[in-house]
């Protein structure tokens, strides 16, 4: 009986140890609907729909599209995605979205204007996207 019962404590700590969390302000990926991880890393945001997807469903994406030898195109919305982020349709795909009030991409935007040093316009996108709720803007 000892024994089973150390076993049963132990499956119980890993239980506890490696259960993740029901979910984060971040939500859940759009495709696999498994929460998102706490570490921005461990996903990836598409510029065309603003989606935030886990990077085990965007490289499932990336394997289908290999295989059948597609054009990359966001696992999401199904939209061609730019290459590089210096490619025009970046910008112009980035700038549709603010112009749609998307927290997460003026969230983005600011990001980006903040690592070329114009903080005043990376304060002003950041400001919109926590007046959207948007919880990382704060």
């Amino acid at each position: 009986h000892a024994g089973a019962c150390k076993k049963r404590a132990a499956e119980l700590h890993d239980e506890i140890l490696f259960k993740q969390p029901e979910n984060s302000h971040l939500g859940d990926c759009p495709i696999c609907c498994l929460p998102l991880s706490l570490d921005r890393s461990k996903s990836t945001i598409n510029l065309c729909c603003s989606k935030i997807i886990c990077h085990g469903c965007s490289h499932a994406n990336e394997l289908r599209l290999e295989e059948e030898r597609l054009e990359f195109k966001c696992p999401f919305c199904r939209h061609p995605v730019p290459k590089t982020a210096k490619d025009k349709a970046f910008d112009e795909m980035m700038m549709k979205r603010i112009e749609a009030n998307d927290p997460e991409a003026m969230c983005q935007w600011g990001r980006d204007q903040y690592k070329k040093g114009d903080y005043s316009r990376a304060f002003e996108y950041f400001t919109r996207a926590a007046e959207l709720g948007h919880v990382e803007a704060h």
